[in-house]
């Protein structure tokens, strides 16, 4: 399929994309607790990945592309506390010790928020959250244990139902079926465009190359009168 999918044939770039695009989305929209700025970050991931894709040795390797660039830009989209955070917004009554949690999580350094989404939203061992966070291994495991401290020292002995509860709204996160697909045949419109706009800088150079012997052999005659 990623052979295919690296000579750009469409339904194996759809595959492939389908494939990574669910994950994508979560990661996006929880560590930016914006929907607006995970849709973003989304849609430049995905743009982005159209022209990754020819380089991608392998399943894994498309993986890491994924987790590794979607941790960068939100990197790029700072989070904010909001009222309708991405992780707060689809609890119809959320409880004060959810939003505390919450709150808490949002005010984590950033790669302790990422090592915490990783490991325990995406279920990334050491090694995967380290190559998504462009850090070693033991980094991104220090990463995950000062945000279980800094999570637990407000939670206390509800950590484990607190954190169950922001990671089951995460879950949430997931895209349907049908809007992934819609979202992936938007992006996969480029594939059109761009064999198209290959094809013509292969004529261009064709034609020019005509020319260019067209005009050699003119001059060529001209000699010989």
């Amino acid at each position: 399929m990623l052979l295919r999918a690296r000579k750009l044939h469409r339904p194996a770039v759809e595959a492939v994309l389908h494939a990574h695009y669910p994950k994508v989305c979560r990661i996006a929209y929880g560590l930016c607790g914006d929907d607006e700025a995970g849709k973003l970050a989304v849609q430049i991931v995905m743009r982005q990945s159209l022209a990754a894709l020819p380089r991608w040795r392998n399943e894994a390797h498309a993986n890491n592309w994924f987790l590794h660039h979607v941790i960068l830009k939100t990197r790029d989209l700072a989070p904010q506390i909001l009222p309708d955070d991405s992780l707060l917004r689809r609890l119809v009554l959320p409880s004060p010790e959810y939003v505390a949690f919450l709150r808490a999580f949002r005010h984590l350094p950033p790669q302790q928020r990422e090592a915490f989404i990783l490991s325990r939203g995406e279920k990334l061992n050491q090694r995967q959250a380290a190559v998504a966070m462009d850090c070693s291994s033991s980094a991104a495991g220090n990463h995950l244990q000062a945000a279980d401290r800094a999570l637990g020292a407000i939670a206390g002995d509800s950590f484990d139902e607190r954190a169950t509860a922001l990671l089951n709204v995460y879950n949430s996160l997931t895209p349907g079926d049908d809007l992934v697909v819609g979202d992936i045949n938007l992006v996969v419109r480029r594939i059109g465009w761009r064999k198209f706009l290959k094809v013509m800088d292969r004529l261009l150079a064709l034609a020019i190359l005509a020319a260019l012997a067209w005009i050699v052999w003119r001059i060529s005659r001209m000699i010989v009168a």
